[in-house]
């Protein structure tokens, strides 16, 4: 293997710059953090503040309610949030129904919208900002989401609130 041209950058006087070695001046750090070995981990699972509307509920039969739940990753400056979510709804839907509002300390910023088919026949789960939809777009007479029929949604988006 060929060897390169080193390069260095050089400030006015001619001085060399180096790469910032010293944790302590490294700048906009996130707070959190105290080296640069020590990355933000995943919280636990987590399901407070989830709120369940229009007969939603957590398709849970083992894990005492927990397949609704979400993890957050604190960056410093803004948060990866890792949510799942499986779940059912107690009615027919043949249109859009609200189903889980979001906590405030998960909901993304801006516009943020997710389209998803679920596997049922012209039923979709929407997602935005602040809350998780079901959506039915009819083919047919027939066409709707059955009571009870279980839904899955997981997605990892990144937040600054």
């Amino acid at each position: 293997m060929a060897d390169g041209t080193k390069s260095y950058i050089e400030d006015e006087d001619g001085n060399k710059i180096l790469p910032a070695t010293d944790w302590s001046i490294i700048q906009n750090k996130p707070t959190n953090l105290a080296t640069t070995d020590q990355l933000p981990k995943l919280s636990p699972w987590q399901r407070d503040g989830l709120v369940y509307k229009n007969g939603a509920y957590d398709w849970d039969h083992v894990n005492n309610g927990y397949n609704c739940a979400y993890r957050v990753a604190d960056m410093g400056s803004f948060k990866l949030v890792e949510l799942r979510l499986v779940f059912a709804v107690n009615q027919d839907i043949t249109n859009e129904v609200e189903a889980i509002e979001l906590p405030r300390a998960i909901q993304a910023d801006g516009d943020e919208e997710v389209w998803e088919a679920t596997g049922i026949r012209g039923v979709f789960v929407h997602f935005t900002n602040s809350h998780i939809s079901i959506y039915c777009q009819k083919f047919n007479d027939g066409d709707k989401y059955s009571s009870g029929s279980m839904i899955s949604f997981h997605t990892t988006y990144l937040t600054t609130i």
